[in-house]
């Protein structure tokens, strides 16, 4: 659901206005429009939807260009998706979703520049598609939005943060309508709303107030402060973050704004110490978050590295240590859903990363050249040549996300392939994965499928923690894969270490899962030796963890793993430049003299 009551800030508030008449309707048929409208209206306030949905259907019988019955009927569709008693049904969902949009669109065909209009259909095409054309589109429409709140004299901070997180998306940081003055100026709007309702909590408390309420009212006002607080902390989030990535000369550009939030820009001089106002004041921001809303997991967890673990979430002592389960799970579950709605306002850079960012996640990563998992493939490849194995008995894909690396692990291994993942709507699409669609492959149409091309690409999928899952918990209720229960015949983790700084407890429990002279392969962030703490690893202003090549060789032994193979790699790009990584492979026990490895 999209349109929120719960937050009159947020997208239908024409269900209480009514259009003027058109000159070209009669009296009689106006009398009857309004009749119409203001019923509907009734019906929508009070939840009746289909009340609501056949009063705005009757009046667009009489005027099909009655712009509130138009937005109205799309608030009301939308409205419906989200009441259980509704038809749930996939696709009559989908159709009130398309009927909406239709509806929207209308109304701008007729009207450019409705405001009300263009957030709400902005809304409904970022939560249809994830896709970089969806997420333009809806910068386009909020921008509309924007200007006519601007022209109104009453600026939306909603419009405002969901421009911002679209422009955000888009890496279009600057200007006048850019991610980092669009989070701006919604910051300082709902902090104007959000200190309206703090002093009216305050003078309710109040012993002297002259004010009558009830304790619900009370406790009422106090759930509305909390909840625009935890939307200040995800607005300050996303200001943190789009600070963090301006580069030192648009850095410089911004000391001399006088009416932006930054602090302490008169030392900011040149490109370099420009560039530290633009990270103390991200670092500013990120406190803030936290401050705001205590279970803002990612900001505590984006606050400890950019402080290099001096600050963040102090009750979560294994925190520095590695990157919590919420925080993962947040981080895989609602990516790239920043959006103003019913739901909140999410994060758009990792309860919720990857679930909203699950459907695209194999796009992104296409797009940033993410090739690790594929060189993971090839390293098994090699791995079995090396050890004259025609495949793998069996196989644990550790942090399996999406699939991408089952792809490349199917044809390698004879037997079953296990995936393990903290988010489950990962695990979902994963689920979809079969030998010809699906897991990194562009789905294709072909009426002749085989057997084997419907065969799935994992024959068990679950959700757990890496550092704590045994064996017995993957077998549980799954007889078929007995044949794993001495361990697993190899073991690879993608681009998963990278949540993890202290890895000695992760490999330990690995090698418990491993059969006798097993292959461990996985890929890690890149820290030089030269620059390593004395760790070995460093939590990054990434938010992801680095490791030294030592650090990681060191802690594989103390597991019982011996180092058979490693290479530099680039297991992406970032803003533009390599990311620096390694592939380790590893054996479990004494490598046989016999073996060519």
């Amino acid at each position: 659901m999209i349109f929120s009551k719960q937050c009159q800030a947020f997208a239908a508030l024409l269900i209480l206005v009514i259009s003027p008449s058109s000159l070209s309707i009669e009296p009689q048929v106006q009398s009857q429009i309004n009749r119409h409208l203001l019923q509907g209206n009734t019906a929508l306030s009070l939840e009746k939807y289909d009340e609501a949905a056949e009063n705005y259907k009757s009046c667009l019988d009489l005027d099909p260009d009655q712009e509130s019955c138009l937005i109205n009927y799309a608030s009301t569709l939308v409205d419906m998706n989200g009441v259980p008693s509704y038809d749930q049904d996939p696709s009559i969902q989908q159709n009130r979703l398309v009927t909406a949009q239709r509806l929207l669109r209308h109304v701008l065909d007729l009207h450019p520049n409705n405001g009300d209009a263009a957030f709400n259909l902005g809304l409904l095409i970022q939560d249809s598609s994830k896709s970089e054309e969806s997420t333009r589109e809806a910068a386009r429409l909020y921008l509309i939005a924007v200007k006519a709140s601007l022209e109104e004299g009453e600026e939306r901070w909603d419009a405002w943060a969901n421009l911002a997180s679209a422009e955000h998306e888009l890496g279009r940081f600057l200007g006048f309508y850019g991610a980092r003055r669009a989070y701006e100026r919604s910051i300082l709007l709902l902090e104007q709303i959000a200190e309206q309702y703090r002093s009216y909590t305050e003078e309710l408390s109040s012993k002297e107030s002259s004010v009558h309420f009830d304790e619900k009212e009370l406790q009422n006002v106090h759930a509305e402060v909390r909840g625009l607080n935890a939307y200040l902390s995800k607005l300050y989030y996303g200001y943190g973050t789009v600070l963090t990535e301006i580069p030192p000369a648009d850095c410089l550009g911004l000391m001399s704004e006088k009416d932006s939030l930054l602090m302490d820009t008169h030392d900011g001089i040149d490109e370099e110490s420009a560039k530290r106002v633009c990270e103390m004041n991200a670092i500013n921001a990120m406190r803030l978050a936290v401050n705001l809303d205590s279970n803002n997991i990612i900001a505590s967890h984006m606050l400890a590295a950019m402080t290099e673990g001096e600050e963040g979430d102090e009750s979560n002592k294994t925190g520095r240590q590695r990157a919590s389960n919420e925080f993962v799970s947040a981080l895989f579950d609602d990516f790239g859903a920043t959006k103003m709605g019913d739901r909140e306002l999410q994060m758009s850079s990792s309860s919720a990363l990857f679930d909203d960012f699950a459907d695209t996640f194999d796009e992104k990563l296409g797009a940033l050249g993410y090739r690790v998992p594929q060189f993971i493939g090839n390293v098994a490849h090699e791995l079995l040549k090396q050890s004259n194995r025609k495949s793998f008995k069996s196989a644990l894909d550790a942090g399996c996300g999406t699939g991408l690396a089952g792809r490349f692990l199917r044809p390698l291994v004879e037997g079953p392939i296990v995936g393990i993942d903290l988010s489950k709507k990962m695990l979902e699409l994963a689920a979809q994965c079969t030998i010809s669609k699906g897991c990194g492959l562009k789905e294709e149409s072909n009426e002749e499928t085989s057997e084997r091309s419907d065969q799935k690409l994992y024959d068990h999928l679950a959700s757990l923690d890496l550092e704590t899952t045994t064996l017995n918990d993957l077998m549980s209720g799954n007889d078929f894969l007995d044949e794993v229960r001495h361990g697993f015949d190899l073991i690879v983790a993608a681009d998963v270490l990278v949540y993890f700084g202290d890895i000695q407890k992760l490999l330990t429990n690995l090698s418990k899962l491993s059969s006798d002279t097993a292959f461990l392969i996985f890929s890690c962030e890149r820290i030089e030796e030269e620059n390593a703490p004395a760790s070995g690893w460093k939590l990054q202003i990434s938010g992801r963890y680095a490791h030294s090549k030592s650090y990681v060789v060191e802690a594989a032994k103390n597991a019982g793993y011996n180092l058979v193979g490693y290479e530099l790699i680039v297991p992406r790009m970032e803003k533009g430049e390599e990311v620096k990584g390694h592939m380790f492979q590893f054996v479990l026990g004494e490598i046989n003299s016999n073996d060519e490895l």
